[in-house]
């Protein structure tokens, strides 16, 4: 029997019209048992050519119909345009970056990012790769051997991708097992010994059991050389050299006809310290090495002892998906283990002063189910429920490194986070032409947190303290879309974003004011157009987001260093931590637009756009770094005004467009791709002004990156059967200078460039 529902939206309210207009016009529902002579619920929609499926609502949909803003971008795209890596993904989607604070890797979507970092500390962009939540910023930084595809979801995902979403969501799937044996292999050899061989296979065991095992490896010397101590402009090796390695396998089984079930291990090792470099470059402190125990040149560094950043992960997973009656329930099971070790020189020079060692284990739980309902005459529904446990362990301890290593204390901590949701979402179409969405998720929070910071002897110097917090939100979201003509569509959406508190690992100077700073919270605005047909593909969207309660960092002198000396005498405290704060509000809007076309057989045209207006509002407290002009030297800590400034990594403008074209030979050819991508003046992840000490430059930011264009190409062959491949490529082809990192403490401005022109040749196989 079906069931007649309607659903009712809520009207989004009417801001920005001017920005806006210029947009193109729980299981337990169903019965534990299935009868035989169930209802299969509807299958998936199949692509036709030039069509894309995407799982933003969780379910199957053509992209076009799906009313949110979403680039999507294949595998084989990923590597048409050059991209080698997770990090290279703006270069392919407009309106998006990823970047680095420390070691931590951070995505940002429409300026919206985080500038809070530490062992403890989940984005507000939240990753998933097959459809599990990854908290980690450490092990996020790696290559997938078998990506197939990914979707990046512009605007918070309150309702279904929810957890620490008020950016948005990326959404990485790998290749699923396959019915016949296939498999690939490749190797590349390119500039810096950047050396690279991946693999994967994948066929039936049986008739109802079938696998997928994909492994890949990464070693490169450094493009940042280790400077001389000895001659200056001299170096003596690679300084940062990045070692990657992942085995990805799965198992997929059919139990009956309406159950399957998915088991995959993936391990990944990543140490990639390019971003731990705390050499002074500008307004360098009088107290600090002169060269040659200084690295001058802007591509070296200088530092004792090791320097890295090293992740292991081991992730388990268990996917079941029943197809009962009505719909489909699908579960989601994960644990992981992470080791994460961090070692850096704190006042990156040839002097050994001051360095820092953290060793840390994560351990997180999670189980999410999700139930679609598509039995209801025009109704499409789905229910679903998630638990996460997470528990961030000091193994065995953060440590304070002073002169030749001496040890000058420890912190112990850990956090334990429980959190759990509920949300449902309903689509109800009204005829052919008009879909009506309500969505609502409701999301609990609990942290709890400890830390001892003690001498090498065990006396405590700080602590032990303890705190705990927790937050609860709702989250809703409403959508209206009209289908006025075949494949296209305009829609328009409101929705809201949480991001939970958060504390420090370890405490502030001041152990009293460890407090968790309060949850982050977005809602949104947004009209778009999308539309496609053969040989094309184009989508437009204008969005405004009001955002109150920004986690921002600012640097804090650990209390183990014991009083602030009083001048003239020179505090030589070389060891600060993070300290969390709320910037009470933003103001974000813009408009990011994408197109496909196909303008003749074999050649492929792409191009994309994004203009933001990111502000802070009302931040009349921030604490930034300063200059003094006088010593020419910073002042840390210093209370600054950051109200109407650019918010950190959100350029005004951001661009990419490039091509590919395949001259056919059989089953091959060659293959010509071009890709360019270019960003405006930004600043990079410190959002500090020169200050009030600083005259006419009082109010301009300090640590921007001026606007570049990077070029990547390749040219491929590929012999007629379509089984071997060989090619040569090129990134950042007109070697443009640009920083990944850029910020300064009281030693000076420091940072970390990207990797200048770089050129290799590949090879493989396919069966």
């Amino acid at each position: 029997m079906k069931i007649m529902a309607f659903a009712g939206g809520m009207r989004p309210a009417s801001v920005k019209l001017s920005l806006l207009g210029a947009v193109v016009i729980g299981a337990g529902l169903s019965s534990p048992v299935m009868a035989q002579t169930a209802a299969k619920p509807a299958a998936a929609p199949t692509p036709e050519p030039g069509e894309i499926i995407v799982t933003a609502q969780r379910r199957a949909e053509k992209l076009e119909n799906v009313p949110m803003a979403i680039s999507v971008v294949q595998g084989d795209a990923l590597a048409k345009a050059g991209v080698t890596s997770f990090q290279d993904l703006g270069a392919v989607v407009a309106g998006a970056q990823v970047n680095f604070a420390g070691a931590f890797t951070q995505p940002t979507v429409r300026g919206v990012t985080t500038l809070t970092n530490g062992n403890n500390i989940e984005n507000n962009v939240a990753v998933y790769v097959d459809g599990f939540y990854e908290p980690s910023p450490l092990v996020i930084n790696a290559d997938l051997p078998n990506l197939s595809s990914i979707e990046v979801l512009k605007g918070p995902q309150g309702t279904l991708y929810g957890r620490n979403a008020t950016g948005g969501a990326i959404l990485m799937n790998t290749l699923a097992p396959a019915s016949t044996w296939t498999g690939r292999s490749e190797i590349t050899y390119a500039r810096f010994q950047d050396k690279r061989a991946s693999a994967y296979v994948s066929g039936p065991l049986s008739d109802n059991i079938r696998i997928g095992v994909a492994g890949y490896y990464r070693h490169t010397e450094s493009y940042i050389r280790l400077a001389s101590a000895t001659q200056i402009g001299e170096s003596t090796g690679g300084a940062t050299p990045i070692r990657q390695a992942a085995v990805r396998v799965k198992l997929e089984a059919d139990l009956s006809a309406d159950i399957k079930a998915t088991v995959g291990y993936n391990y990944v090792h990543v140490d990639d310290p390019r971003s731990n470099i705390f050499t002074p470059r500008a307004h360098i402190a009088s107290t600090v090495a002169p060269p040659p125990l200084r690295a001058i040149d802007e591509r070296a560094a200088s530092f004792n002892g090791d320097t890295y950043a090293k992740a292991s992960n081991d992730q388990g997973t268990l996917k079941l998906e029943w197809n009962v009656g009505i719909g489909k329930l699908t579960t989601y099971t994960g644990y992981s283990e992470s080791r994460q070790r961090l070692r850096f020189d704190n006042d990156g020079t040839f002097r050994d002063l001051s360095a820092t060692a953290i060793r840390f284990r994560q351990k997180t739980f999670q189980h999410a189910a999700d139930f679609t309902i598509d039995a209801i005459d025009n109704l499409d529904l789905i229910v679903g429920g998630l638990y996460y446990h997470d528990k961030i362990t000091d193994d065995p301890f953060t440590q304070s490194l002073g002169i030749n290593g001496t040890v000058n204390f420890n912190i112990k901590g850990h956090q334990t986070t429980r959190a759990w949701a509920v949300y449902a979402d309903a689509t109800y179409h009204l005829g052919d032409s008009i879909s009506i969405n309500v969505g609502g998720r409701y999301s609990d929070d609990r942290k709890d947190v400890d830390s001892l910071t003690a001498t090498p002897a065990g006396v405590a110097v700080v602590g032990p303290l303890s705190r705990g917090d927790g937050w609860s939100k709702f989250t809703p979201r409403a959508t209206v879309r009209y289908e006025f003509a075949p494949r296209t569509n305009v829609y328009a959406s409101w929705s809201r974003g949480f991001r939970s508190g958060a504390f420090n690992f370890t405490p502030p100077a001041v152990a009293s004011a460890w407090a968790a700073v309060r949850p982050e919270t977005i809602e949104a605005y947004e009209l778009g157009l999308k539309t496609a047909g053969r040989g094309f593909r184009f989508d437009v969207a204008g969005f405004v987001y009001n955002y109150k309660d920004l986690h921002v960092n600012v640097a804090s002198r650990n209390a183990a260093c014991g009083p602030v000396p009083a001048p003239p005498a020179v505090d030589t405290c070389q060891s600060f931590f993070s300290q969390f704060q709320n910037a009470p509000k933003a103001e974000i809007y813009g408009m990011d637009t994408q197109i496909t076309v196909t303008p003749v057989a074999n050649l492929n045209l792409r191009a994309g756009g994004a203009y933001l207006h990111a502000r802070y509002k009302n931040f009349i407290n921030a604490i930034g770094t300063g200059l003094n002009p006088v010593t020419d030297t910073n002042v840390i800590n210093q209370p600054q005004n950051w109200s109407g400034q650019q918010m950190a990594r959100a350029p005004r403008f951001a661009g990419n467009a490039g091509f590919d074209y395949n001259i056919p030979m059989g089953d091959g050819g060659v293959m010509f791709t071009g890709n360019v991508n270019y960003t405006d003046s930004y600043v990079v992840n410190n959002a500090s002004l020169f200050g009030p000490l600083a005259g006419a430059l009082a109010n301009q930011q300090r640590y921007r990156q001026k606007h570049y264009a990077l070029v990547n190409g390749t040219i491929t062959w590929t012999d007629p059967t379509g089984t071997y491949h060989i090619g040569i490529f090129g990134r950042n082809l007109t070697n443009r200078r640009y920083r990944i990192t850029s910020t300064g403490n009281s030693n000076g401005d420091y940072g970390s460039l990207a990797e200048p022109i770089t050129y290799g040749v590949r090879a493989g196989f396919n069966f």
